[in-house]
């Protein structure tokens, strides 16, 4: 007889995705230990490997209902207007020149954004977590409560195509 505790022990807990990249590792510095012993990272964006780039949202496109920010974008909505906008936001994911995931940079006024068009924006904010963009991951309109702009750290060849594409 199986014991049923033992499988459900870990039900109660959200399951957890934690991405982990070394190739960075040398743009981190830490300062000595102080008082208690303990050592500070810091981090320089000089020389990074790769581009950063943001994606802005209108503001007359945040906290809306599908139905809504159909038509701002001069849709029709229609009879499922949110399977619309999943549609058209899973559609554009596909169109951006990025990699199939990008990691999630502190977004700086700074960044250049190379794709100013609401449903770019849409699409890489509602297929983002807190640490990475996913271009297969389902999008969640819930994102757009929380968020308006979000910046990714993208690789240097995909940089150098949103770069030409730019010009």
């Amino acid at each position: 007889m199986i014991e049923t505790s033992q499988l459900l022990h870990n039900m109660s807990a959200p399951p957890k995705s934690v991405v982990k990249y070394s190739g960075l590792s040398n743009a981190a510095t830490t300062a000595g230990p102080g008082g208690t012993g303990v050592c500070g990272v810091r981090f320089a964006h000089d020389g990074v490997f790769g581009a950063f780039i943001t994606f802005r949202l209108p503001e007359i496109f945040r906290q809306r209902q599908p139905r809504a920010i159909l038509k701002h974008l001069g849709l029709e909505p229609g009879p499922a207007p949110e399977k619309a906008l999943l549609g058209l936001i899973g559609e554009r994911a596909n169109e951006l020149t990025l990699p199939d995931a990008c990691v999630v940079v502190p977004m700086k006024q700074g960044h250049p954004c190379p794709w100013p068009d609401p449903l770019a924006a849409l699409a890489v904010i509602t297929k983002s977590s807190a640490n990475i963009w996913l271009r297969s991951k389902t999008p969640r309109l819930s994102a757009l409560r929380n968020k308006s702009a979000i910046s990714l750290l993208v690789p240097p060849g995909f940089a150098d195509q949103i770069e030409e594409l730019s010009k």
